[in-house]
């Protein structure tokens, strides 16, 4: 029973599927007590939306839920921006203690909030653990500990208070990395630069943590969650002098090319929408950016398998991704595609591409249903003029290939919209960080 709540993610997991498997059945047996025949019965199960085991609590739990992903988030952002740094070099017991605490933390703060506090119609349910199997199945064999978090956090941000989470989230962010960034600088802990492990003309500092281009994911991160609070049609000149002052600073200080070229498309799409926002009321545009994540997934699967060096087109764009598309060759040629994913813990090559990643780590069928929901999500909120959420998709989804931080739900705030996706919810309900009191009164 101790290795129950002590074997990390694996118990969450499975905790999680048992909790579910119970709850369906659960809300079976509701909607066989409703009054009328089959069909009002198989109608109040869809349908009807109810907190899982009995409606006690009543709308406390509502609130209680929303706090909990927000810890959930908070505890997450901690341990990856800050914990997740060279501050474990130096660091005494408390570094374990602390790490320990945060994991437990987050994992069970976000089980509970699937669980207990949330709410579901039976359809809502059965989709979410149809696409809870699929990655839960694909987890277990490839133990891919970003994106079963990524998971968790996708489905328990269901109808939680996004504009607090990222609001709270961002100062939170901002700290851990002046944190270490900060403690970098004064010599308290170690930092990476160019000399010790390289010999070209580029200088680089990681400023604590433990390779540059984290350093990097950490800074573009914390420029997504800033353009979601700020909202596109509320930025000032301010806020575009910050958002460059953040590319200046990480062209010049971890040099991570896939960082700086993505706040760059970052502040260029702000920029176009901020002054043009009717840009992307046409059908056709919307249809054409919702097309993004196919597109990039064939490039970079497609291109990773034909890769040549005589072809001036794969060869340009392998130059533009700094080797991606080569790497994900390599990668291809030494394995075989398991349909549900496999670990490969025995292989040393390289494979930043995500889209890559995941079709030899993930497998087909979780690449697909991944991508297929990120297309959906895309196509919604760009339907419900999103502006600010949907520029960071795409940006992440640029960032995606070069790099394998899209699953990672403290760096890829997107996931937290998933759930419109995941769960069916119609079109009305597509989540986004806008201020609800300011769209009122506007």
């Amino acid at each position: 029973m101790f290795l129950t709540f002590t074997n990390g993610i694996f118990s969450v997991m499975d905790v999680l599927l048992a909790g579910w498997s119970l709850g369906l059945l659960w809300l079976a047996g509701c909607a066989a007590r409703l009054q009328g025949g089959v069909r009002q019965k198989l109608t109040g199960f869809l349908q009807q939306e109810k907190y899982l085991f009995g409606n006690w609590g009543g709308e406390f739990r509502g609130r209680a839920g929303a706090w909990m992903f927000l810890s959930g988030v908070v505890a997450t952002q901690i341990t990856a921006f800050f914990l997740n740094s060279l501050v474990r070099e130096n660091a005494g017991t408390w570094y374990t203690l602390l790490l320990q605490a945060m994991e437990f933390l987050y994992l069970w703060v976000l089980l509970l909030k699937i669980v207990f506090f949330t709410r579901y119609s039976g359809r809502q349910l059965v989709v979410g653990f149809c696409f809870f199997f699929v990655f839960r199945w694909v987890f277990i064999n490839n133990h891919a500990f970003w994106m079963g978090l990524g998971l968790l956090c996708i489905l328990a941000a269901k109808d939680a208070d996004l504009r607090r989470t990222v609001k709270v989230g961002l100062i939170a962010s901002i700290l851990c990395f002046v944190a270490v960034a900060g403690s970098s600088i004064v010599g308290w802990i170690p930092t990476l630069r160019t000399g010790a492990i390289e010999s070209n003309s580029r200088v680089r500092d990681s400023f604590g943590y433990g390779w540059y281009n984290m350093t990097g994911a950490v800074l573009l991160a914390i420029c997504l969650m800033y353009l979601c609070w700020r909202q596109i049609r509320d930025l000032k000149w301010f806020d575009f002098v910050l958002l460059g002052s953040v590319l200046v600073f990480c062209n010049h200080g971890p040099d991570s090319r896939a960082a700086t070229t993505c706040i760059a498309l970052l502040i260029l799409l702000a920029v176009v929408l901020r002054l043009w926002p009717q840009v992307i009321q046409p059908v056709w545009i919307r249809s054409l950016v919702a097309a993004i994540p196919a597109v990039a997934f064939l490039v970079s699967l497609l291109g990773s398998w034909l890769y040549e060096d005589d072809n001036p087109v794969l060869y340009a764009i392998n130059t533009l991704l700094s080797g991606r598309l080569l790497l994900g060759q390599q990668a291809l040629q030494e394995t075989s595609i398991a349909i549900a994913g496999q670990g490969l813990w025995d292989k040393n090559f390289i494979v930043d591409n995500y889209y890559v990643y995941l079709w030899i780590y993930g497998g087909p069928v979780a690449s697909l249903l991944l991508w297929g929901a990120v297309t959906l999500l895309l196509w919604r909120l760009m339907m419900k003029e999103a502006a600010a959420e949907s520029i960071c998709l795409v940006v992440m989804l640029a960032h995606a290939t070069m790099e394998s931080h899209f699953i990672w739900p403290c760096i890829n705030v997107c996931l937290w919209l998933l759930p419109c996706v995941v769960y069916l919810l119609p079109q009305e309900r597509t989540p986004d960080f806008a201020d609800p009191i300011t769209d009122a009164e506007k």
